[in-house]
C-alpha cells in the first residue's frame, strides 16, 4: 500500500516521509495528510499526456493507456490508487479495486460489456475498497489474503482515509466517512504463482513478489510486454515498514521483477503514475542488493524508518526489520 505523495509537485519529499503511512492489518502507522486541500491541487504532472476516457463518476480518472488497458486512477485521494481494467477477446480483468469511496463497478460497466474477474495485486486496504462489487474474485492462496477478504477492514482501522486533509470531499459530497469501511468479499478462486489468466487472445501470467505483504503479485503480459507491479514498485517512496513486512522475501521478489522488467516495454504501478520505464525497476533491485548487503546506509525517517533515496524512488524501510537482510545474508 500506499500513498505515494513525494513526488506531487506541490509537496516536498521531507514532509511526505514525514506523513505517509505503512499499513498492515493489525496495526497501520498513519501521520495525518498534509493541511492542504485535494480539491485545489493539480492533478500529478505527466497525466496531462495520457487520453482521457469521461465517464459518470468524477471521483476517477480513467486514461486509455494502450493494448486494450484502462488505468482508473483515483487522483483526488492521498493514496493515488491505480486500478487497471485489461480487456480480452472474452472477459476483461481488473487488476485492484481501489479505495471503494466510490463504486469502481459502475466505471467499469461503462468501459466494457465483457464479464470481469477482480485480481489484486494485494489486499491492503486500498487496493481492495471495490471487490465486494463483483462475484469473480481471484485471490492467492495465503493465510494473510484468506484473513483480509474474510474480515475486511473496519472503520477504526481505516477512518483516517476520510480525514478532510485526506481527499476532495466536493468530489464525493455523499461519502459516508462517519462509517467509511471496507468490506469483506468472497473468493472465487484461490491460484497461486505462475497462474495463468486466460482473457481470450490474451493470456496473464500470476508473479508471486512477496514481500510488500505476503500475497503481493506482479502480472505478466509476454505478447504486449506489459508488467503490473502493484506496490512492489513505483515511482515514490516503497514502503517496507508494515507488520507483514518481510525483506528478504522482498528482495528475492525484486530480483525476479527485475527478470521480467527486462523483458518487458513498460511497468504499469499501483500508485502515482501509470506508466513507468522497466528501467527503474532492473535499478531498483540493483540498488536494493546494496542495500542488503549494507553498502547502502539509509537517512532517517519518521516512525523508526530508514530511507534509501534513489531519485525517482526511494525505499522507506522499518529499523526493526533490518536485521533480516543486513545481519542475516543467506538465501
Amino acid at each position: 500500500m500506499t500513498a505515494k505523495k513525494t513526488y506531487h509537485p506541490l509537496v516536498t519529499v521531507t514532509l511526505l516521509i514525514f506523513i505517509l503511512p505503512a499499513f498492515s492489518f493489525n496495526i497501520f502507522s498513519h501521520k495525518a495528510p498534509p493541511a492542504e486541500s485535494w480539491c485545489d491541487r493539480p492533478l500529478r504532472r505527466g497525466l496531462e499526456k495520457l487520453a482521457e476516457i469521461k465517464t459518470s463518476r468524477p471521483w476517477f480518472k480513467v486514461y486509455n493507456v494502450g493494448h486494450n488497458t484502462y488505468a482508473i486512477d483515483e487522483p483526488y485521494n492521498w493514496e493515488e490508487t491505480i486500478g487497471y481494467l485489461i480487456l480480452g477477446k472474452d472477459k476483461a480483468l481488473l487488476f485492484d479495486t481501489g479505495m471503494g469511496l466510490d463504486s469502481i463497478s459502475l466505471v467499469v460497466k461503462e468501459l466494457t460489456k465483457l464479464p470481469v474477474t477482480v485480481l489484486n495485486s494485494h489486499t491492503h486496504p486500498d487496493h481492495i475498497g471495490g471487490n465486494s462489487e463483483f462475484g469473480q474474485v481471484l485471490a492467492m492462496n495465503t493465510n494473510y489474503t484468506r484473513n483480509n477478504s474474510a474480515r475486511g477492514y473496519q472503520h477504526q482501522d481505516v477512518k483516517w482515509e476520510v480525514r478532510p486533509a485526506s481527499f476532495c470531499l466536493s468530489r464525493l459530497p455523499n461519502a459516508d466517512t462517519a462509517h467509511y469501511y471496507i468490506k469483506p468479499f468472497k473468493v472465487s478462486r484461490f491460484i497461486s504463482d505462475g497462474y495463468m489468466i486466460d482473457l481470450g487472445s490474451r493470456k496473464l501470467q500470476v508473479v508471486a513478489t512477496p514481500g510488500h505483504t505476503p500475497d503481493a503479485i506482479c502480472l505478466y503480459d509476454k505478447q504486449a510486454g506489459d508488467f503490473w507491479c502493484g506496490d512492489s514498485f513505483y515511482e515514490g517512496p516503497i514502503l517496507l515498514s508494515g507488520d507483514s513486512t518481510d525483506l528478504k522475501a522482498y528482495k528475492k521478489s525484486i530480483n525476479i521483477m527485475s527478470h521480467f522488467a527486462a523483458m518487458s516495454k513498460r511497468v504499469l504501478p499501483a500508485h502515482n503514475l501509470p506508466i513507468a520505464d522497466p528501467a527503474l525497476v532492473i535499478k531498483a533491485a540493483a540498488v536494493f542488493n546494496q542495500v542488503a548487503s549494507g553498502a547502502q546506509k539509509g537517512a532517517p525517517g519518521e516512525d523508526n524508518t530508514l530511507v534509501f533515496d534513489f531519485g525517482k524512488f526511494s525505499y522507506q524501510i522499518g529499523q526493526r526489520f533490518m536485521p533480516q537482510l543486513v545481519l542475516n545474508k543467506k538465501p
